[in-house]
């Protein structure tokens, strides 16, 4: 019970973290080499290696939705044993989500989604993020003139 109390409270804060735009907070228990997997249709998609990499993609975002909030409504940990797998092993935590976002241009933008991370000795290797499309524009009123939403 209490190293899921620790992963929930992690779980809450990273989310925290990223309300605030605070990328050093975010990533301060992610491992130097984690992989970051994001839907490949938005304009920050695809797959980041490293959290300086990852790091600057969250700042890039940001610049572009500079308000955001996220609410977390259910935190699913896989492990029977959440403690011992947060000290010594590996663990998987589910983040089901709701972000409200406002781009710098004023657009309001509200979706839902899932993080599915990752975790060894209590480090994140590897978070990945689904989103669902409802609630968004259609795609191609996101694209940008790189071609990426």
């Amino acid at each position: 019970m209490i190293g899921a109390m620790i992963l929930r409270r992690v779980v809450r804060s990273g989310f925290e973290s990223m309300n605030r735009g605070d990328a050093d907070s975010l990533l301060a228990n992610w491992a130097d080499d984690v992989i970051f997997d994001y839907p490949s249709a938005m304009w920050v998609g695809g797959t980041a290696k490293g959290k300086k990499t990852i790091a600057e993609g969250f700042r890039m975002a940001w610049e572009e939705f500079p308000k955001r909030k996220f609410t977390v409504k259910n935190i699913c940990i896989r492990e029977a044993f959440p403690l011992l797998s947060l000290l010594i092993g590996t663990y998987v935590v589910m983040a089901d989500w709701t972000c409200e976002e406002t781009s710098k241009e004023g657009k309001e933008l509200k979706w839902d989604g899932v993080t599915v991370i990752h975790g060894r000795r209590g480090k994140l290797v590897h978070v990945t993020d689904y989103i669902s499309f409802n609630g968004l524009p259609q795609l191609s009123t996101l694209i940008k003139a790189t071609g990426k939403a």
